[in-house]
């Protein structure tokens, strides 16, 4: 341990790693931030095969507790929900190993600082024995109209989700009251945050970035693609996601039969874990394949011929479309997932399934202007997506100096 400033960073997921959105903003955040701070991080692990990564960010902090919550049922935690008349998020991402812990650090220590990652480890306050001299709340996303959004399908699971929404909004509303700054990822979220809170203090918008040098020799990495004259279109990202798997269904329904009825040879390329029986279904037919989880998602994106985010429900940044940018490939974008996003014009906007076609073909017919528009995403990436900026950015919120409004931490 050093004379560095201690800070707390309590997660609701172990961020690492860092392979979808979630993880990888809360992973760059504490790689950042572990040059001037001593950081206990705690977290659980509720996907088994990310138990295999319990240790795996020890070398950044100065001590780790990541909970055992392999095998947690979502239905038990949603009874627990309803018993104590809280969130579901609250109930599922509760772990008594960790509430112990953060009283045991808290007693043993002050922490100048304590960040939030994700509305869902507020529980986690009334552990504290000590309070932190600050604590920063890490929204993200304005997770309480994401329930909103799915509770307006009605049914049986549209009344658990509206029940979640209106819940998560209370929560929403007293976690800002309480934290000396609230982070969203971008100023649109931010603005729908004091929409919704009514809370307008010290809110933030801190984008997402991009590891630029991971993604500098993707192209050079072998293709995991058969050698055949098929085109790949792809989307990313986790596959039991509800808004990407409606936008992966919407595609292969709106998308691919005006394709195949144009004689395209295209394999539709669905990348990411935990496909659900409605994705999985998808890879049925001859066109579409669904990988499942990959260990490196660079090769898939850096290989494919062109990137699809056609996202009806998206919440904040899309990493999938930054790292498309990223990897040189052409993407083409529903406006939704573009939120938060300066792409310079090096993205293709579509909306419906003919657009979205029409826009697919082009860029497979006209490869210079293809790569043009590759080399252009990869340049805005290099000038505006460095995390260290927003390290930087993040740094001084949590200190509490020169605040930043949320249009200009974005």
């Amino acid at each position: 341990m050093t004379d560095k400033p201690k800070l707390l960073f309590l997660a609701h997921r172990i961020p690492y790693p860092p392979n979808k959105g979630e993880k990888l903003r809360a992973y760059h955040l504490i790689r950042g931030l572990a040059e001037r701070y001593d950081i206990w991080l705690g977290a659980p692990v509720d996907e088994a095969d990310d138990w295999r990564w319990r240790d795996a960010l020890d070398g950044l902090c100065v001590e780790t507790h990541m909970a055992d919550g392999r095998g947690r049922s979502r239905h038990r935690s949603a009874l627990s929900a309803l018993a104590r008349r809280e969130p579901v998020s609250f109930a599922y991402f509760r772990h008594p190993s960790l509430m112990g812990w953060v009283a045991r650090v808290t007693g043993e220590h002050r922490f100048d600082a304590a960040l939030l990652y994700s509305s869902g480890t507020m529980p986690y306050l009334d552990a504290m024995i000590q309070s932190p001299d600050r604590l920063i709340v890490d929204f993200v996303d304005v997770d309480s109209q994401k329930w909103r959004v799915l509770g307006e399908a009605g049914g049986v699971m549209g009344r658990v989700y509206a029940r979640e929404a209106k819940l998560m909004q209370r929560a929403e509303r007293e976690l800002a009251q309480r934290a000396d700054a609230s982070l969203l990822v971008t100023d649109a979220e931010a603005a729908l945050f004091t929409q919704v809170t009514g809370h307008t203090e010290n809110i933030h918008a801190i984008g997402n970035g991009v590891d630029i040098e991971s993604w500098q020799d993707a192209a050079a990495l072998p293709t995991p693609y058969p050698a055949d004259d098929r085109r790949r279109v792809i989307f990313t990202g986790a596959m039991d996601y509800v808004p990407n798997v409606e936008a992966v269904s919407w595609f292969a329904g709106h998308v691919m039969p005006i394709l195949r009825a144009e004689g395209r040879n295209i394999d539709f390329i669905i990348a990411g874990s935990k496909p659900t029986k409605a994705v999985t279904a998808l890879g049925a037919q001859d066109d579409i394949t669904v990988t499942g989880r990959v260990e490196d998602m660079r090769p898939y994106l850096a290989h494919a011929d062109v990137a699809v985010a056609p996202l009806h429900l998206a919440r904040g940044v899309q990493n999938k479309v930054l790292e498309a940018m990223a990897a040189g490939t052409p993407a083409v974008v529903t406006q939704g997932a573009l939120d938060g996003i300066d792409h310079d014009g090096s993205v293709t906007l579509a909306t419906t399934g003919a657009e979205f076609a029409s826009a697919i073909t082009t860029l497979l017919d006209d490869p210079t202007r293809a790569r043009a528009l590759g080399i252009k995403a990869q340049a805005v990436i290099a000038e505006k997506y460095s995390w260290a900026a927003r390290i930087e950015a993040l740094e001084r919120v949590i200190a509490g100096d020169d605040p930043l409004s949320a249009r200009n931490a974005a």
